[in-house]
């Protein structure tokens, strides 16, 4: 804003100055020829009877006096056959007849010229130092006779109106630069009441928009400016406290959601291993039976621990490190069905396997048979212990497939979009009692 206010300002005073400079010269040349045309006039009326009888001599000394008397640069007079009658510069001249075209297109004007020229100081000498003048030319005439008497020509210097003009410009520029310097203390009064004031706003709306909701403003302008800073601090106040509280209560609902999720993801082995264990106790199995109900067991304790040490994880921020191994996809699957099928014990749902890809798959086997053992978990519920199950694996081209369906309802509507996110279960809290 300060450097466009000086710009302005000065503009404004370059623009003054061309115009005024303008206009003083043109008044200027209008009153210097009017006061050429009256000396020339002047000097023709008290000098025609000289004219009249070829009196140069007296014509000389008159043009001397009247050069003097009116500050003039140069007087030069010629008869009416156009010969020197006086000359102020150079008496020798007197009684010639002029040879420059300039001054011979003079003497052929029937009206009075004005002109701006350089006079080298004489009618036609070589000169050494030009100078601007006005030049005034004026015919001799008399009303009782039509012809010319005579021709006056005459020089005022333009220095004066050159020396004023400087003056006036010189006292334009003072007041200019008054004016400038009155416009650069209005710029700083306004950029530290004004300006300032709203760059901070904005400053501070941009870093809010940024996500600082610690940064506040101080305006003390004494104004509304000062009023809204005040109202935006405020408001930051507000949103800040309210920014608080709903992050301890997404906060609250995360860890209800985890503690829901881990009881939901727990269901599974759980059930899995109430499964074993009641074999075990209500049933009369053999020595290799009971080994292959420990071992199960067992795994699921394993997955158990893995989960939580995910749970774990997730809450301090780490990423979990896949382990991943190279395991044949139908023999994987295979250990799954039989978790699936004491996952299932006790239902009437109809369990069915189709695997026919023996490829060798890069997997982490705890976690893809946590989260086949998960959609096994859902399809039990969702099946309200009855109807089927089934797992299958084929291999197109460069994939294995695994495909898990059931003939269930399948996934609501509008829960759908959340199904990736951590820790999402849409199933209810339940006990293992």
């Amino acid at each position: 804003m300060l450097f466009g206010t000086i710009i302005l300002v000065v503009s404004v005073i370059a623009v003054v100055l061309a115009l005024v400079s303008r206009n003083m010269r043109g008044l200027i040349r209008e009153e210097t020829r009017g006061r050429g045309i009256a000396i020339a006039q002047l000097f023709g009326a008290t000098n025609l009877d000289h004219f009249k009888s070829y009196h140069y001599m007296a014509i000389q000394q008159n043009a001397h006096r009247a050069k003097d008397e009116n500050g003039l640069v140069y007087l030069l007079a010629y008869d009416k056959k156009g010969r020197i009658a006086a000359n102020t510069e150079d008496a020798s001249v007197l009684d010639q007849a002029p040879r420059d075209p300039e001054t011979l297109q003079t003497l052929s004007s029937a009206h009075p010229l004005f002109r701006e020229i350089e006079w080298r100081g004489g009618v036609d000498p070589p000169g050494l130092t030009p100078s601007r003048v006005f030049d005034v030319t004026y015919p001799v005439l008399t009303a009782e006779d039509p012809g010319r008497w005579g021709t006056i020509r005459l020089g005022i210097s333009t220095e004066n109106m050159q020396r004023y003009i400087r003056q006036t410009q010189f006292q334009i520029l003072q007041i200019g630069m008054l004016v400038l310097g009155m416009g650069v203390l209005g710029a700083l009064f306004l950029s530290s009441r004004i300006t300032e004031p709203v760059s901070r706003l904005l400053r501070g709306v941009l870093r809010a928009s940024a996500g600082d909701l610690d940064h506040r403003i101080s305006v003390r302008s004494g104004d509304e400016l000062e009023r809204l800073s005040e109202s935006f601090n405020s408001m930051m106040d507000q949103i800040q406290t309210h920014q608080e509280a709903r992050i301890r209560d997404e906060r609250m609902a995360a860890v209800g959601t985890m503690v829901n999720t881990i009881v939901h993801d727990c269901r599974t082995p759980i059930t899995v291993i109430r499964g074993y264990s009641s074999l075990l106790k209500d049933f009369e199995v053999s020595r290799s039976q009971q080994q292959e109900c420990l071992g199960s067991i067992n795994v699921e304790v394993e997955r158990m621990e893995h989960m939580i040490e995910e749970v774990l994880c997730f809450s301090q921020g780490k990423k979990p490190v896949l382990a991943f191994a190279a395991t044949n996809l139908d023999d994987f699957l295979r250990e799954c069905a039989h978790a699936i099928t004491a996952l299932l014990r006790g239902t009437a749902i109809d369990f069915q396997q189709d695997l026919q890809s023996s490829c060798i798959v890069s997997i982490d086997p705890n976690r893809l048979r946590r989260a086949v053992l998960n959609i096994a978990a859902n399809s039990k519920d969702a099946l309200k212990g009855r109807g089927q199950f089934r797992i299958q694996s084929l291999s197109q081209e460069t994939q294995a497939v695994v495909i898990l369906s059931d003939d269930g309802p399948g996934i609501a509507e509008h829960i759908r979009d959340r199904i990736y996110d951590p820790f999402f279960t849409h199933a209810k809290p339940m006990g293992f009692g």
